[in-house]
């Protein structure tokens, strides 16, 4: 398996490889990256592949056990929900906005600005600030507010390639008609490692914050200091999984 981070032709890079022992396999992945010293973000596309590893192996494996996925391309069941996003993920989507041509990053910044507009008489933020121990109660009444994600259009996710670790690893078997009620009877398949979980360790801010303050994340999510290595900071989120 090959997975790279370089982000354009001539950049100077370094390729490693490393072993992971995943269920009783052992997996063997070649990773490229910049060379020098670098941010949480310019790794991401490394912690991106690792993440599809691990789902795409979960979806072998219930597969295997006769029961499918019911997560299809045009099913936005789940885009109402509160996504955690880490703060280098943060930072990464808003750049995606900013390279958006017009009109297109005009549309989507409306869309985020009107998500807070919704939110803000609820006090969710503030209170998901003050009280991260009641993360479940505010995700559901983030839920009940009906706030789409802003890059859905069409039922669809319009950055499905560059889409958040969460997204990613939120796979069900059951109805999607559950996922878009949040009700009860939700059956969440079970992957073998959360890079999303793991990337927190490494990025040195403070947790992870809802997706719709990504655009506004300078205040919540200042950027990372362009000051390890990539294999440093790959070891961390490698060691963490």
């Amino acid at each position: 398996m090959r997975l790279s981070a370089a982000s354009s032709e001539g950049e100077a890079t370094a390729t490693g490889r490393v072993v992971l022992e995943v269920g009783g396999e052992r997996i063997s992945v070649e990773m490229t990256v910049p060379a020098g010293l670098v941010t949480v973000e310019d790794v991401l596309p490394i912690v991106h592949g690792l993440s599809s590893l691990f789902a795409t192996r979960a979806t072998a494996r219930v597969a295997a056990e006769g029961q499918e996925v019911s997560c299809r391309a045009g099913c936005g069941a789940c885009c109402r929900q509160l996504v955690p996003v880490a703060p280098a993920e943060a930072r990464a989507l808003a750049r995606l906005v900013e390279a958006m041509p017009e009109p297109r990053r005009r549309h989507v910044r409306r869309r985020f600005e009107a998500a807070l507009d919704t939110l803000a008489p609820l006090g969710l933020m503030e209170r998901l600030d003050q009280n991260r121990d009641d993360r479940q109660g505010i995700a559901r009444e983030y839920f009940a507010a009906g706030v789409a994600c802003p890059f859905l259009e069409d039922e669809a996710c319009s950055i499905h390639a560059n889409r958040p670790l969460s997204c990613r690893e939120y796979l069900v078997t059951s109805p999607p008609d559950l996922c878009a009620a949040l009700a009860p009877g939700i059956e969440r398949v079970a992957l073998e490692a959360r890079p999303s979980l793991a990337l927190l360790s490494a990025d040195l801010r403070d947790g992870w914050l809802p997706l719709v303050l990504s655009l506004v994340q300078d205040a919540h999510a200042p950027p990372s200091p362009r000051e390890r290595p990539a294999a440093e900071i790959l070891k961390e989120v490698i060691a963490a999984l």
